[in-house]
């Protein structure tokens, strides 16, 4: 079972690998290829803790504070 915090680092992990992939320079087809394959295994642990869209709507609608549902590491 995912826990708070785990959805958190998942929220917070997913953001910064699309940070690093918009600053690779477009010209760099080595980098790419490298980048690729090290991209989708990143992609596969941040995805273990990712919300699923059906999580993120109960969420909403739920009485649970969103704090709660998303929390920093207690």
């Amino acid at each position: 079972m995912t826990v708070g915090y785990e959805r958190r680092l998942a929220l917070d992990w997913a953001g910064e690998v699309l940070r690093e992939l918009s600053e690779l320079p477009m010209d760099d087809e080595a980098r790419w290829q490298v980048t690729v394959a090290k991209l989708r295994e990143e992609a596969r642990h941040i995805l273990r803790h990712y919300p699923e869209p059906w999580q993120i709507e109960a969420a909403t609608t739920s009485h649970m504070p969103l704090h709660e549902w998303i929390s920093r590491r207690t």
